[in-house]
Formats: structure tokens, C-alpha cells, sequence
């Protein structure tokens, strides 16, 4: 082999490794990529929970939640005032209905829940909640009504002007997995506390 010869064969030689070394650094990047963005990125599953602040909770066959409405109006009120709105949950299936992990969207906002068996704690905000209040659970036998009094006291957080609040909590309902009742009042007064 001449002399150009060879050195033509070792600079196309020399050109597949490079290629091929390139290529083999790219899938590695793009491998590490996809691996971070699975580590990093919520999962579709459980983000929309977790961002609640709610845990999903095992599904039983036969929980079923009727709920008679998820908002209320509050209407106009003022700063000073306190309003509640009641909101009545059914057990219209053929198993038990667990509640748990209640919170509220504003340390304003408060939930009480009145089962047939008893009042359950008065819930804040997870944070603000009592260490009892957050590992209350209550069950709704089939056939029996709940109500969740929603209480909104915007002194507490003053604001003026249209205002919405909300009391979150899971369900053992495979429907119902989270529930949302909400309040809405228009806040008239000095906002400045």
C-alpha cells in the first residue's frame, strides 16, 4: 500500500471513530436526559394529587360519594362577618366511604363534617390543622348523609372584593378520589385589617 494510500485509510479510519464515538456520546446524553426528566418531571398519575396536597387512597368497589353540590354563594358580606355554607354528602353505595386528609384552602376557611356517629375536628389548612385533625378519618355507612359546614371569616385574611375559598378531601369513592367544595362571597369593608 503507497504512503497516500495509507494515510487516506487512516483519516477514514480515523473518521469512523470519531463518528461512532460521537454517536455513542449522543445516545448517552439522550439517555441521561430522558432519565432526569423521569426523575424530575411529576408523574401524570400522582401530580395532580400530590399538588393538592392529597394522597391518592386505595379505591374500594362499591364507595359511592353523592355529593348535592360542590360551590355555594356566600353573597355579599363583610370583612367582619362570618358565613358558612352546608354541603351534604350520601353514601349512596354498598360500601363504607372513608374521608380523610381534609384541608382548606385559606388559614380564613374552616370545615367541620358531621357524621351520624359524631362532629369530626375543625379543619384549617394542613398546616394550621392539629396533628389529630389531620389523621382524622370518618366513615360514611351506606345509606347515611354527612354534612361539611364550609366557614369562611375573611377578618381572619382580609380582602375586599370577590373571593373564593375551598375544603379539599379524598374519598375512598373510585369516582370521587378528591373532592373540592368551594364558596364564593363578594367582601365589602377596609380590607387594611
Amino acid at each position: 500500500m503507497s504512503k497516500a494510500s495509507k494515510t487516506n485509510f487512516s483519516r477514514r479510519k480515523a473518521g469512523r471513530f470519531s463518528i461512532g464515538a460521537i454517536a455513542v456520546v449522543a445516545v448517552m446524553l439522550a439517555g441521561l436526559g430522558i432519565a432526569s426528566f423521569n426523575v424530575l418531571a411529576p408523574r401524570a398519575d400522582t401530580a395532580s394529587a400530590a399538588s393538592n396536597g392529597i394522597q391518592p387512597v386505595q379505591p374500594v368497589a362499591g364507595a359511592t360519594l353523592k355529593i348535592d353540590r360542590e360551590e355555594a354563594e356566600l353573597g355579599a358580606i363583610s370583612v367582619e362577618d362570618v358565613r358558612s355554607a352546608d354541603f351534604k354528602l350520601t353514601n349512596t353505595g354498598t360500601e363504607p366511604v372513608e374521608i380523610s386528609q381534609v384541608g382548606t384552602s385559606c388559614m380564613c376557611t374552616f370545615a367541620e363534617i358531621t357524621l351520624p356517629d359524631g362532629k369530626s375536628p375543625r379543619f384549617n389548612m394542613a398546616m394550621h390543622n392539629s396533628p389529630d385533625a389531620n389523621s382524622w378519618k370518618g366513615i360514611l355507612q351506606p345509606g347515611e348523609t354527612a354534612v361539611v359546614a364550609v366557614i369562611y371569616q375573611p377578618s381572619l385574611m382580609p380582602v375586599e372584593g370577590s373571593v373564593t375559598r375551598n375544603v379539599k378531601f379524598a374519598t375512598n369513592d373510585p369516582q370521587n378520589p378528591k373532592v373540592e367544595l368551594g364558596v364564593h362571597a363578594t367582601v365589602t369593608g377596609n380590607a387594611s385589617g
